[in-house]
């Protein structure tokens, strides 16, 4: 397998969305990051380290002429709000401003010209002078002349405002001269590393966060608002149901856990309480007595070794690491260990909860990989032959320790049959920020320990004057920015030119020893997530994120989780973060001509031998050459019309890692002469068109 580089996440560190401490765990700091190659004195691009991305500040003035703002780190040049929404949940809905700055780096000079689309009122200055303006009414503008760009640092400035009711799009493109008009990479952007307005920034949204992870507004509840309300229920998230929890996990591990949660897992969002050793161990009894284990399965002597291949195959160790499975790469040891697993489950509990993570607890981040029965039979096997050492026994009182699930209030957050008291904590607006779970030592206020690191407890107090408003505000981009993270999309998807974390572990694996092509991502094909929102239809990505979607790649090992509960706003996101709304692409007109000549351009002999590695509607691939490439009329379905032309001009412009070949010149002609003169741009809308003519027939 080709050897990938596996440099650390440059952009991981600075960018607003990913650079947070959500936990203890070990996390890049901007320090660490590789810093891009720094601006000469005559240049007004920022001084120091840089890293990947633009500035974006989103600013809104209200009626009393008061302005407020919020800054972030930004991978597109592109933004899309719909009416109702906010591009940012610290900005109220209305009328807004976005202003983009960053460095576009480039290895020589370049004549370029630039494009914008969208709905607003737009701006761009190239290294100070101003290219584009004007007035975004559906059609696009363009730069009326050529562009210099000069080799090395070229400033880029983009100043964007919505119409009046606080909706409107852009996208910003470019072409030069070898190629057609397209988004600007994220991987020719940088911006300051250590920039003031972006690191307050990041510091709201880390507290948001927090505040949402650790489930602060359900024992501090807000006078006129219900938590229920807020923005894609993010304030209304339960814990565990605990009314079974006794025929899942086994008692001295529940004893542990109560005792310090972060112990055993890093990243946990449940508060460590203020529980002597005799009453952890109560507690402990009593939620032991809530229901029986089910009679373990009957493993098959070769279950645990064909479990460890399909922990493998499905990608399962791009989130988890397993035993002695955790080589010094600070990627790969952001995984969550397993060794913890015999202590923790009951085996028939697991093979369930690997069938149906959500079925016992609805926010649950484990995913729905939709196993089948085997697999998580023998997934089980392999997890439960680990040489953890078990757990000291525990012997308590199940009788007191229901006193101290009522006395604690476990049913606030748990579905749990004792009775609920009155609150004894604070509502939201007669909160101290420096009191209870915020003091540096909780307990001894007789407040619940959340374990936060001062940068922590920081972000949560700064984002506590925002608490009553930004919650309940609809920011689809914001809310797929921190979830990227939080459902750890980049440990399967590359992004930005970087790696997955399965795809370094699979680096590193493959140094020791071969690995097949099942269990390596890259080799399969797994796709990335850079162009994701501005190639798929909207309505498509949704469903499929959701999973109500099958895979268009079916010849893949690694399995799409399903995101039921709030995979439809990460995909909104996903999408406004390319300059898109809600709606598909229309279809557009079709053209019979056309589509005569697209069906001869896709077979062998007499066009482009596309059938050759995709299949066509129930006609399987000729003879597939490496591996296979999508169903062609599902293609068509999934795909926007602008994506699907820059993909046909120059795959591998798009995807370093495409097996698909480049058909057209730098003059824009194919080898098909004959067809169309040869005009590439004609014969792929050909192609499209005699698709479309078939959508009918899709899977």
């Amino acid at each position: 397998m080709r050897t990938l580089v596996a440099p650390l996440l440059a952009w991981v560190a600075a960018s607003a969305w990913l650079s947070w401490p959500q936990d203890p765990a070990p996390v890049a700091a901007p320090a660490a990051a590789p810093a891009i190659a720094v601006a000469s004195a005559a240049n007004a691009a920022p001084q120091g380290a840089r890293v990947q991305g633009a500035k974006v500040t989103f600013a809104r003035t209200d009626g009393d002429g008061r302005t407020t703002t919020h800054s972030a780190r930004a991978r597109l040049l592109s933004l899309a709000v719909e009416r109702g929404e906010t591009a940012t949940p610290f900005v109220a809905p209305g009328l807004f401003r976005a202003t983009y700055q960053t460095v576009l780096v480039l290895p020589a000079r370049e004549r370029c010209r630039f494009r914008v689309e969208g709905r607003g009122t737009v701006k761009l200055l190239v290294n100070g002078e101003a290219v584009l303006e004007g007035v975004l009414r559906g059609k696009p503008i363009e730069t009326a002349d050529v562009v210099k760009l000069k080799k090395g640092d070229n400033e880029l400035r983009l100043e964007f405002e919505s119409q009046v009711m606080g909706d409107g799009q852009f996208r910003l493109f470019w072409s030069g001269s070898d190629f057609g008009f397209e988004p600007l990479t994220p991987e020719r952007l940088s911006w300051a590393a250590d920039d003031a307005d972006i690191r307050a920034g990041e510091q709201l949204r880390q507290g948001q966060q927090l505040f949402a992870d650790r489930r602060c507004a359900v024992c501090h509840d807000f006078p006129e608002k219900r938590i229920g309300e807020s923005a894609f229920g993010e304030l209304d998230r339960g814990g565990p149901d605990l009314r079974t929890i006794g025929a899942r996990v086994q008692t001295p591990w529940l004893a542990a856990w109560l005792r310090d949660p972060r112990a055993l897992r890093a990243d946990a969002t449940m508060p460590q309480f203020a529980l002597s050793d005799a009453e952890t161990k109560d507690l402990a009894a009593y939620l032991a007595t809530l229901g029986g284990p089910m009679q373990a399965p009957a493993f098959a002597a070769d279950d645990a070794a064909k479990g460890q291949q399909r922990f493998r195959q499905l990608g399962c160790v791009a989130c988890h690491a397993l035993g002695d499975d955790r080589p010094d790469d600070p990627a790969l040891a952001m995984r969550i260990p397993l060794a913890h697993v015999p202590q923790k489950w009951h085996a028939a509990a697991l093979v369930d909860y690997l069938r149906n993570p959500s079925a016992n607890y609805r926010h649950v981040r484990m995913p729905d990989l939709k196993l089948s029965l085997d697999d998580a039979r023998q997934i089980t096997a392999w997890l439960l032959s680990g040489t953890s050492s078990p757990l000291p026994a525990v012997q308590g009182d199940a009788k007191n320790g229901r006193k101290l699930a009522q006395q604690h209030r476990c049913g606030l957050c748990h579905e749990l049959e004792v009775p609920l008291d009155e609150r004894p904590w604070p509502r939201f607006r007669n909160l101290k920020p420096e009191r209870g779970c915020l003091a540096e030592q909780p307990h001894a206020q007789k407040a619940p320990s959340h374990q936060f690191t001062p940068e922590q407890r920081a972000a949560v107090r700064a984002f506590l004057p925002f608490a009553e408003e930004a919650p309940f505000r609809r920011a689809p981009l914001d809310f797929a920015q921190r979830h990227l993270l939080a459902d750890r999309c980049t440990s399967c998807h590359a992004l930005d030119g970087q790696p997955s974390t399965w795809a370094r572990w699979a680096a590193i694996a493959s140094q020791k020893e071969p690995l097949p092509k099942d269990q390596d991502p890259v080799a399969q094909g797994v796709p990335a997530l850079t162009w994701a929102g501005g190639k798929l239809q909207p309505s498509w990505l949704a469903r499929f994120v959701t999973g109500q979607e099958k895979s268009p790649r079916p010849w893949l090992t690694a399995r799409m989780p399903a995101f039921e509960h709030h995979g439809a706003a990460i995909t909104a996101g996903l999408v406004r973060e390319h300059g898109y709304g809600d709606k598909d692409e229309p279809p557009g007109g079709a053209d019979a001509q056309l589509t005569i000549h697209g069906e001869r351009l896709l077979q062998q002999g007499t066009g482009f031998g596309c059938v050759q590695c995709h299949a066509l509607g129930d006609k399987p691939a000729v003879q597939v050459f490496e591996r296979e490439g999508i169903e062609l009329l599902t293609a068509r379905t999934r795909l926007r019309h602008e994506y699907y032309t820059r993909w046909l001009a120059n795959p591998p412009r798009l995807d370093p890692d495409a097996r698909m070949p480049k058909y057209a010149d730098d003059k824009g002609k194919t080898a098909f002469g004959e067809v169309l003169g040869g005009d590439a741009a004609k014969q792929f809308e050909a192609i499209w068109q005699y698709l479309g003519s078939r959508r009918a027939d899709a899977r």
